[in-house]
């Protein structure tokens, strides 16, 4: 049996499933409509022939988490392409700096306690992402979006089991905090609106 865990707009559920079970099975187990939406298994998107895989084909553990992010709700996803794997956020590089300098704590998840447990940040070149944050790069995709660049082995075969392994877990919080964004970049807007009007040139 896996302990199965969907991540959706409704919230998070788990389950358990037998291994020979399909991932459009679990869906509909869950009740997630996944024709509307961006799934992905520990991080790595799923393709339309991926939905009649079972949990044994499709490589996953004792446990697994899967997403099904409406693409209207700031999805960030992988996309592998060669021997690269490329983070892409919903959100602009310059708008996670806006919130960086303004509101950095919107850009951590803490656990009961308190303490940080995975955080965004920006810095420069390709970036860098493990199980603990998510750290975009100077570099953006057409759309201006932030990106994190992960550079695979010419030897691995398995470049989905590679990248789940890297980027999985990181990605599937990333896209919790990704949620909030548009929210907090509103009110950075009107906190700077209203610096502005406090403001008298002469």
């Amino acid at each position: 049996m896996v302990k199965v865990t969907m991540i959706s707009t409704a919230g998070r559920k788990s389950d358990m499933f037998a291994e020979h079970q399909t991932l459009r099975e679990i869906f509909d187990a869950f009740g997630v409509d996944y024709s509307v939406a961006t799934n992905s298994v520990d991080g790595v998107r799923l393709g339309v022939g991926d939905m009649d895989k079972s949990l044994k084909e499709y490589g996953v553990g004792a446990e697994c988490r899967i997403s099904s992010i409406v693409k209207t709700d700031n999805a960030a996803h992988i996309d592998l392409t060669g021997a690269a794997a490329v983070l892409v956020s919903d959100v602009a590089l310059e708008d996670w700096k806006r919130v960086e300098k303004f509101e950095p704590d919107a850009m951590k998840i803490f656990d009961e306690e308190g303490d940080v447990v995975f955080k965004v940040a920006t810095c420069c070149c390709t970036g860098s992402i493990n199980k603990n944050g998510v750290c975009f790069g100077s570099y953006t995709n057409e759309g201006d979006k932030a990106t994190v660049t992960i550079l695979l082995d010419d030897e691995i075969e398995d470049r989905k089991e590679a990248v789940k392994e890297i980027a999985g877990s990181a990605l599937l919080d990333l896209n919790e905090i990704e949620k909030s964004i548009p929210e907090i970049l509103e009110s950075i807007g009107n906190k700077e609106a209203e610096i502005d009007a406090l403001i008298n040139a002469k």
